[in-house]
């Protein structure tokens, strides 16, 4: 059997070593691509879950501010301020809710 190199002719050593040095270049731009793809996606994930770490955060406040403004105290004193009572015994009636 003859070898792919005996049948190129004299040159064919230099053209299997450019082939050779062309396809390292391709997979070296390849890993290379692959690498800045890696950390771009990397950082996008680390954004998102610092905008999700600050919306948890903004929630947890909004739900400690809820429950502020719901206390008792802050309800008597909102209704003390507009010139409201407590309800006497008899006053409040509660219904419930039609079920369809």
């Amino acid at each position: 059997m003859k070898s792919y190199v005996a049948t190129l002719g004299s040159g064919g050593w230099f053209l299997m070593l450019i082939l050779s040095v062309m396809f390292s270049i391709m997979l070296g731009m390849a890993l290379t691509w692959l690498s800045i793809d890696g950390n771009d996606t990397a950082y996008s994930i680390q954004r998102i879950l610092r905008q999700k770490d600050a919306a948890l955060a903004h929630i947890a406040k909004l739900e400690v501010e809820r429950d502020s403004l719901l206390s008792p105290y802050a309800l008597g004193k909102t209704a003390e301020e507009m010139g409201m009572s407590m309800a006497d015994p008899g006053q409040i009636r509660r219904l419930k809710a039609a079920q369809k």
